[in-house]
């Protein structure tokens, strides 16, 4: 049986999985800024590392912001543009193998969205995500590199930063003392550039999270799932776990967050032809 290709063409990484006989295929990745390029090449490493043709492929399914730059057919193969919430969640499910859920992706920005095997709505999107933790960064540090980021935000104290609710009250109900009363409300002097990365990482996480558990509860469903390319950062994890025992919800980080979307195009049953 031929294989079906999807394609995650985002603004800086373009994602690619293959599905034959409902086999997920070995995935990659490139990365690129330019769309074209980088869709081509996704498309030809896929190739290689699966010993595939060009003639084994039956059709291309693609999501992401770089696909409204594609307006032709890939290598003359049926090339259609998948519908990005469905594919969101759809890959969300696939990779956390559970059946219903809050889907959050988290790219430049952030969509919520709700799935099961029936259907997909999206609920909401914020302008908060990793495009967030780079502009920030980039004024703050000069640079806007995701991994430094992250080294630096490694060895940060949080206490130097945050306002916890153990500083401004002896016992709130339901709340742990080390949970955040005000995020950047206590920094400090002594707060070092290590301490200001992680302030930045646990604030976008922070916001993320809690838009995530008013989503969970509007669609009342326990299972979040957590997919994108921001979602390795380690700090970043850290902060998402907490919500599980602050809101009873259940934070699902799956393996190959990054890969979500690309393996939901490849899902989709709803997608719309080229124009």
């Amino acid at each position: 049986m031929k294989v079906i290709i999807g394609l995650d063409i985002g603004g800086s990484t373009t994602k690619v999985v293959g599905f034959q006989n409902q086999n997920l295929l070995n995935f990659t990745f490139v990365e690129s800024s330019d769309p074209l390029a980088a869709a081509y090449g996704a498309i030809g490493k896929f190739l290689d590392i699966n010993k595939l043709k060009l003639n084994d492929i039956e059709q291309i399914r693609m999501t992401g912001v770089g696909s409204s730059y594609i307006t032709h057919d890939f290598f003359e193969i049926e090339t259609v543009i998948a519908n990005e919430f469905e594919a969101v969640g759809l890959g969300g499910l696939y990779i956390s193998q559970i059946d219903e859920a809050v889907v959050v992706s988290i790219g430049t920005g952030t969509s919520f969205v709700y799935s099961n095997k029936i259907k997909t709505e999206h609920i909401i999107g914020s302008g908060v995500g990793g495009g967030s933790i780079l502009g920030l960064s980039n004024k703050i540090f000069n640079f806007r590199d995701i991994s430094l980021i992250s080294n630096l935000a490694d060895n940060g104290d949080l206490t130097h930063v945050d306002l916890l609710v153990r500083d401004i009250s002896k016992n709130v109900p339901g709340l742990s003392g080390d949970a955040t009363a005000s995020n950047f409300g206590n920094v400090n002097d002594d707060a070092k550039l290590e301490d200001l990365a992680r302030g930045v990482v646990n604030m976008v996480f922070q916001s993320i999270g809690t838009m995530a558990v008013l989503a969970a509860k509007l669609k009342k469903v326990n299972d979040i799932i957590f997919v994108g390319s921001v979602v390795h950062i380690p700090q970043g994890k850290n902060t998402l776990k907490r919500f599980n025992e602050l809101y009873d919800v259940n934070v699902i980080l799956p393996e190959n967050a990054r890969f979500s979307t690309a393996i939901g195009a490849a899902l989709c049953k709803s997608y719309s032809q080229l124009s």
